[in-house]
This record gives structure tokens, C-alpha cells and sequence, in this order.
């Protein structure tokens, strides 16, 4: 049964949708309040079943053409002395490959495979909704109406439409700056190999990506006002790191004044119930894990095809299907937002005594306990990976 379903927010949840609900035959018009996408964007790390879902979608071979080389890991105290080096090939052998990619990468691959399918409207939101009893009636930004089956709101971790239409939700402070971004620099770095600091309060990432690009992230744990934060992010940056070696601070120092540096305060979404009759919410505008859980991707990418799953069992029937895709999602959310809170207080903890214990435990880890410590926690279920509920 074709129904017409809009999506609102085309970032990497919301594509994904679209194919998924596209193949099924659905009417899929996918808004986006900005006016063309680009490929930048920080790094992210696809794993798990991010990756299954994507290799099921035929999708990997564009991916990995896209993607960043990864062989090494080393985490590392501020000294420079390493606390573990990982092999990323050992560290997956049990699983499908994690992919090194940037965000915008990811996401063009997403648009470029579904915009002949989907019709896609830039420079549109949604102005206000009305629902009736099956369908519901939107607005758009240009004045224009839609009446539709179903509307999807994938619009990120700000969303102003589940901000006006969903009350039972809580937006977290992380209270956790975070700055990403890439430096066109050549350098002597071995590609592919990276670093990542441990420090009180802060951790800060080195990924040189290619011979002549460095990809830098940093976690700063801060509660100011974002405002003052973006305004402030370079010094930040900078003062944040001014004990460290020479080489790192001169390379914070470029990437502050030559880099491409996306700056944001990280949030968590907790929301009871991802649906409000013929709404539902998708992506990080549902349950945004932070970028500390190392799964938002794929998180994003998960939520999309349990929602096309469950529709296309009661395509007759969305708000049941919606409600099976909540009941799914929620203990799998909770999961993942548990695994972000742990990682902050485990890399970036907030006093010397539990970095020193911290740092010591992981040192200490064999090769099983590494494992088990990076990977064990993104692992779902057979049931959930094959979306059974009950």
C-alpha cells in the first residue's frame, strides 16, 4: 500500500529513510532547511551493524572510496608515553570493518544514491502541522501545504519541530565542547596511524588521513554558554593543550588559524516515546547519543531501517508500525546512551585520580580485554539486529 511520507531533515538518518521507504514504493519527499550539501564535515567512525545495514543497502564499495585509511590506534598521555596501540584489523576481527569516513562523505554517498528517486526540497522546513485522523497537513516554509501519511522528523539534535510538537522529551547538556574538523598540511605523520590524548577534562584525536590533510577532534569538558564557546573556540583550543609537546601545540595552532573547524556543544536527547500520532521522530532529533558513544552513525542508520522494517509489515497501519518501532528502539537507545556516558567518564575524566586508574587498567589490558573494551559495547542482539520486538 503506497503511502506519502515526508521526511524533514536530509542528513544521514533521514536518506536513509528515504531509500529504505523508496524501495518499498512509498510517495518519499524528503525538506532541508539549507540550500545545497557540501562534503564537509568531521570524521566519524562507521561500525557494527552500521556498516551491515549499508553493505545491505550496496553502498559499500562508494563508502570505502570515500573513506579515510585506518591500521593503528594509539592512545596516548599527554607526555607522549602510549598507553595501548591497536591494530583496527585485530580489533575487528569478529566483526564487519569499521569505515573511517568523513560526515559529509557519508552523507553525499546517502544523497547521491537516492536524490533520482526521492524528491528533495532545499530551502524548506516546516512551518506548522495540523493532524487529522490518518493523515496530516503541513505547511511548509513557502507557504505551500502537504497533506501526508506520515511526516518524519530527522532534523538533528536541535530540532524546532520536535521542539513545537513533542513534550515528553529532555535535551541533556553534556556540558562537553566539541571541536572537529580537517588541516590541508603536509606532514610526516604515518597515514592512517593516529593518536588519541587522555586528559583530565579534555581528549584530543590526530588522524593524518592523507599525505597532505590532518583530521583533529577534541572533547573539552566545559558548562559555559555556546555562544561564548564558538566565539571563544580558538583560544580554547589552544590554551586547552598549552602543556603539551611542542609538535602538538604547533599543530593545534594551525589548525585553529588555517583549518576547517566545525565547533558545537554535545547534547543528549532523551525522549520516552518517539511518537505523537502521525509524527515520529528519527535520528538525533529521537535519541542523539553524542558523539562519545562512537555509534551516532550508525545509531542513525539503525533507526531508519527498523522504521522502514516495521512499515512495510503494517504499511496499512503506521501508527502501528511507528509504535513497534519505539518499543524497539527504546532499550537500544538507552544502550547507547549509557556507552557515551561511559566513555566520557572513562576518557575524559574529570579528576587526575581516576585518570591515573583508568590509565593504569588499560595499560594493563591483553589483547582480549582491548577488545572487549572498544567492541563488546556496540554489539547488538540477533533479535534486535533482526528487529523482533516482544
Amino acid at each position: 500500500m503506497k503511502k506519502d511520507i515526508l521526511i524533514s531533515g536530509g542528513g544521514i538518518a533521514g536518506f536513509t529513510a528515504a531509500k529504505c521507504l523508496s524501495m518499498q514504493g512509498h510517495n518519499v519527499t524528503v525538506i532541508d532547511r539549507v540550500s545545497s550539501y557540501t562534503k564537509a564535515g568531521f570524521l566519524i567512525s562507521l561500525k557494527s551493524f552500521g556498516v551491515q545495514i549499508m553493505n545491505e543497502m550496496g553502498l559499500m564499495a562508494k563508502l570505502r572510496k570515500e573513506s579515510s585509511p585506518s591500521e593503528f590506534v594509539s592512545f596516548m598521555e599527554k607526555n607522549d608515553e602510549i598507553i595501548q596501540h591497536i591494530s583496527y584489523e585485530k580489533m575487528n576481527e569478529n566483526m564487519e570493518s569499521s569505515v573511517l569516513i568523513s560526515r559529509g562523505g557519508l552523507h553525499h554517498v546517502l544523497y547521491k544514491n537516492i536524490k533520482s528517486e526521492v524528491n528533495v526540497l532545499f530551502n524548506m522546513s516546516i512551518s506548522g502541522l495540523i493532524q487529522k485522523n490518518e493523515t496530516t497537513v503541513v505547511t511548509l516554509s513557502d507557504g505551500s501545504n502537504m497533506e501526508v501519511d506520515l511526516v518524519i522528523i530527522s532534523e538533528g539534535l536541535r530540532s524546532t519541530t520536535r521542539d513545537r510538537y513533542f513534550e515528553n522529551f529532555k535535551l541533556e547538556d553534556f556540558n562537553t565542547l566539541y571541536m572537529g574538523g580537517k588541516l590541508h598540511l603536509a606532514h610526516s605523520f604515518k597515514v592512517g596511524s593516529f593518536k588519541i590524548y587522555i586528559d583530565v577534562n579534555k581528549m584530543l584525536s590526530i588522524y593524518p588521513i592523507a599525505n597532505d590533510e590532518i583530521a583533529i577532534q577534541c572533547y573539552i569538558r566545559n558548562s559555559g554558554n555556546m555562544e561564548t564557546l564558538r566565539k571563544n573556540a580558538q583560544s580554547l583550543l589552544k590554551d586547552s593543550f598549552n602543556d603539551y609537546s611542542d609538535d602538538v601545540k604547533e599543530l593545534l595552532a594551525r589548525f585553529a588559524g588555517e583549518g576547517i573547524m566545525f565547533v558545537d556543544k554535545m547534547g543528549m536527547v532523551d525522549a520516552p516515546d518517539l511518537v505523537n500520532g502521525n509524527l515520529v521522530l528519527l535520528g538525533d532529533a529521537g535519541y542523539c547519543p553524542t558523539a562519545l558513544s562512537g555509534m551516532g552513525a550508525s545509531l542513525s542508520i539503525y533507526g531508519a531501517k527498523a522504521l522502514a522494517h516495521f512499515i512495510s509489515k503494517t504499511p496499512q497501519d503506521l501508527r502501528s508500525a511507528c509504535r513497534n518501532y519505539n518499543e524497539l528502539m527504546q532499550p537500544v537507545i538507552k544502550k547507547f546512551q549509557s556507552n557515551a556516558k561511559n566513555n566520557a567518564a572513562s576518557f575524559i575524566p574529570n579528576d587526575k585520580q581516576y585518570l591515573d586508574q583508568f590509565v593504569n587498567l588499560f595499560r594493563a589490558a591483553n589483547d582480549f580485554d582491548v577488545q572487549q573494551i572498544m567492541t563488546a559495547p556496540i554489539v547488538l542482539t540477533t533479535d534486535q539486529l533482526n528487529f523482533k520486538i516482544g
